[in-house]
């Protein structure tokens, strides 16, 4: 049964949509901001295999990849993380940004894991923007 809880984050990016989504559909995007050791094609119903020095390995499947949104879903992760789902939306801001979301779904609690993965989300945002923005590549967990 999915949870009640969601962690939520947005911020905005001096980029297009469509950059933005590449850094968020790519491995090579990937590899910028979130680990350099991603493995996956990106292909709809496919596994993003993320793995982080000393820390946990996480398995997203990729269940939506559209203009505004993608959508992937918790299959390998510590803790309550298996089944909640990550959402990216993205929306044209009036300045010329991009504006970005990211909801974490379905936790049981908003204990333990979720306050991390809150904190981690937070600093995945930031390293998602100056990626995007500078085009060099600086991946939160090297």
């Amino acid at each position: 049964m999915a949870g009640a809880h969601s962690l939520k984050h947005e911020i905005f990016i001096s980029a297009d949509i469509e950059k933005v989504r590449r850094a968020l559909s790519t491995a090579e995007g990937l590899r910028g901001w979130n680990t350099p050791h991603v493995e996956g094609s990106g292909d709809l119903g496919t596994l993003w295999n993320l793995k982080y020095s000393g820390r946990p390995e996480f398995s997203w499947r990729i269940d939506q990849d559209n203009p505004e949104d993608i959508l992937w879903t918790c299959t390998k992760g510590p803790g309550d993380s298996v089944g909640t789902t990550a959402t990216f939306t993205f929306a044209s801001a009036p300045d010329g940004r991009t504006r970005v979301r990211v909801t974490h779904g379905g936790w049981p609690h908003d204990e333990a894991n979720f306050i991390k993965c809150n904190t981690i989300w937070g600093a995945l945002m930031h390293h998602l923007r100056e990626y995007v923005e500078s085009g060099v590549s600086n991946p939160a967990f090297a």
